[in-house]
């Protein structure tokens, strides 16, 4: 019940902003200015399940990479959570088709087959 409670419904992700910047783009808070002690940048993210600076580490795996905005990690750490959500939702429908709670291998190659988005998956799930 817990799975299902999770894959039906999330909060959004909020992002907090700073009040002296006028741009557009969400960025991080700065923590410490109150109490005068130096400030760490350190980005509010609610709602995130998979920490940002892992997505950020493996994005800067690529040696063309050299630097990597907090911001755009989140950004693309919520797409891969959705994507992930996407995909488990999807495999756990097709395993409660066949009568299981439990998520297999197979679920998630006969998703990949039925959907053509997924096709970048194929080396993984043939």
């Amino acid at each position: 019940k817990k799975r299902k409670a999770f894959l039906n419904s999330r909060p959004p992700i909020k992002l907090k902003r700073k009040k002296t910047s006028s741009s557009p783009t969400p960025s991080a808070e700065v923590k410490g200015e109150e109490s005068g002690t130096s400030p760490k940048r350190t980005p509010a993210v609610k709602g995130l399940t998979i920490p940002f600076r892992a997505i950020k580490r493996t994005m800067k795996i690529d040696k063309d990479i050299a630097t990597v905005q907090n911001e755009a990690a989140i950004v693309a750490t919520y797409a891969v959570e959705l994507f992930v959500k996407k995909l488990a939702k999807e495999s756990y429908r097709r395993a409660k088709k066949r009568g299981r709670n439990t998520i297999r291998y197979e679920d998630l190659a006969e998703t990949r087959v039925n959907n053509d988005n997924l096709s970048f998956l194929d080396t993984l799930l043939p």
